[in-house]
Order: C-alpha cells, then sequence, then structure tokens
C-alpha cells in the first residue's frame, strides 16, 4: 500500500511540472501573410522569413513592428502588440498576438511626376 501510494505522489508530481513555463506546448508564433506573396518579412524583436511564413513570438509585452519588402514595391511596416500574461506563480505564460496573422498588401512604388520640358 505504501508503494502505491509513493508511486501516485510521484505521478502527480511529475504531471505538475507540465504546468513550469518552457516545458511542453508550442512557442506561439506570429503568421505573416502578403499580397503578393514572397515578400520578405522582418520582425523588429528580431527573424525574417518569405510570406507566408510564421516567427516565434517575442517574449516580452510590448509594440513591434513587421516590415514586409519585395522588389518593384513599396515597403509596408504593419503594428503587432504582443501581451504576455501569467494568471498566477504556477500557471503558464499566455501570450496574445494582435493582429494574427499580419497581413500586409505591397503597392508599385508610386510614380514621380515627370518635368515637361
Amino acid at each position: 500500500m505504501r508503494k502505491e501510494f509513493l508511486f501516485i505522489l510521484c505521478g502527480s508530481m511529475l504531471a505538475a511540472c507540465s504546468n513550469i513555463p518552457g516545458l511542453g506546448g508550442d512557442a506561439p508564433k506570429v503568421s505573416l501573410e502578403s499580397t503578393p506573396p514572397g515578400a520578405n518579412a522582418s520582425l523588429s524583436s528580431g527573424g525574417s522569413c518569405k510570406t507566408p511564413c510564421s516567427l516565434p513570438a517575442p517574449d516580452k509585452t510590448g509594440d513591434y513592428n513587421v516590415t514586409f519588402g519585395l522588389s518593384g514595391y513599396a515597403p509596408v511596416t504593419m503594428p503587432v502588440k504582443v501581451s504576455v500574461t501569467k494568471e498566477n506563480w504556477f500557471s503558464r505564460e499566455t501570450t496574445t498576438i494582435e493582429p494574427n496573422p499580419v497581413t500586409a498588401t505591397l503597392q508599385p512604388p508610386a510614380a514621380s511626376p515627370q518635368r515637361r520640358r
């Protein structure tokens, strides 16, 4: 009976470890999309990829930017708000990303007016 109790106790303690931040679960991602696809997207906290793609979310609350660039198109910068909260000491951190996905529509650069001679 004592061994069974210890076995259950150890199992419960091991299960509690699954709530420790950094253990288990997938890291939150910022999804990035553009029209047209294939733009280079750079997150101000670091990291870049070609759309459509996703990057790891920043691990701190704050306002960030994603800059989209593609040859033949004007660059576009979009704001991203990241909120990292934790309900109590034993709960996991919850990351909220707004907007997610971050979507940009790239336009050809505005034509400069030509001078008349």
